[in-house]
């Protein structure tokens, strides 16, 4: 897609991930309470298969700003797990997101209409595609810096889900 699709400002492979729940800008001595509450969230959870099929544009394929792979749930353990982190993030305060989730990994954004059309027509032509399937072990705690390279990620918790 990289060659057929110019004017996009791809994700560097080691920022990809899957977001449960966007904070925004918090206050570092509320890290630890945040990291309780998800390790609370996803006790007794174990570890789950995911399918990395298809591919899209958000708001749609035919005007993309933001070009994603999709995330296929079939056992439902990542919408679970994302509802029960949102539920606790709730309690602690966090605003609840008001749109549903569609888990996707986001790996490119079109900062201009530039090369719209290009990235219609290989979404459109990549939109089946099959890229296989992980097991998700854990679940992260970021923060994300905005650089004029992109967006840097930094690990502050790993939970393991449980085996």
């Amino acid at each position: 897609m990289r060659e057929r699709a110019a004017g996009v400002s791809w994700a560097r492979p080691e920022g990809i991930h899957l977001t449960l729940k966007f904070l925004g800008e918090v206050d570092p001595d509320r890290i630890e309470g945040i990291a309780s509450k998800a390790e609370e969230c996803v006790k007794g959870r174990g570890p789950f298969t995911i399918g990395i099929r298809g591919c899209g544009g958000f708001p749609h394929a035919k005007n993309a700003r933001v070009i994603w792979i999709g995330v296929d749930d079939p056992s439902g353990e990542v919408k679970e797990l994302q509802a029960r982190v949102e539920k606790g993030m709730e309690e602690m305060g966090f605003t609840k997101e008001g749109r549903g989730y569609t888990p996707h990994l986001t790996i490119g954004r079109l900062r201009s209409g530039k090369g719209r059309g290009a990235v219609a027509r290989a979404l459109e032509d990549m939109k089946e595609s099959d890229l296989g399937t992980m097991e998700v072990r854990e679940i992260c705690l970021f923060r994300s810096q905005l650089k004029p390279t992109g967006a840097e990620y930094t690990k502050l918790k790993v939970i393991p889900l449980e085996i």
